[in-house]
């Protein structure tokens, strides 16, 4: 199986959340996957709005193979370029079409972020026929912010 590095923006949001550009960068890893990047990261939206991961990072997945393997470097800095202490955690989320959904929460390996993840999710998959699932990461510091999504 190959792997496709996929770079990305995750940004580390310090006061005003969801709002600002981040300096750090997340690697992407899909193993077995088909993987497209096409675009940037969305914005999380307050309210009641269906979030969506972006089309930039898409696996397949059926019944058979309902595993998608994600690797990824946590970001090292906030959103002024200086280091990070604060990160407390990183969340991984499948998209089928319908909105995302958590798939596994990761703690940090440390506070200054920068640790290299490598996680297994698994996609309820009913269909035996293959389809594409998108794939995103946020990152969420000690009070609560959580990052855009990246791919």
């Amino acid at each position: 199986m190959k792997s496709h590095h996929i770079p990305a923006t995750l940004p580390m949001i310090k006061g005003r959340a969801h709002d600002m550009p981040s300096r750090s960068a997340l690697i992407l890893l899909l193993g077995g996957a088909n993987v497209l990047f096409v675009g940037c990261a969305s914005l999380i939206e307050s309210g009641a709005a269906t979030l969506h991961c972006p089309d930039s990072v898409q696996a397949k997945v059926s019944a058979a193979q309902p595993t998608v393997h994600v690797s990824y470097t946590e970001p090292s800095l906030s959103v002024d370029g200086s280091s990070l202490t604060d990160l407390s955690k990183t969340s991984i989320y499948y998209d089928l079409g319908d909105g995302r959904t958590l798939a596994k929460e990761v703690p940090a390996t440390r506070s200054s972020g920068a640790g290299e993840i490598s996680e297994t999710i698994t996609v309820p998959v009913k269909s035996e026929d293959t389809q594409s699932v998108k794939i995103c990461v946020t990152a969420t510091d000690r009070n609560g912010n959580e990052s855009m999504m990246t791919p």
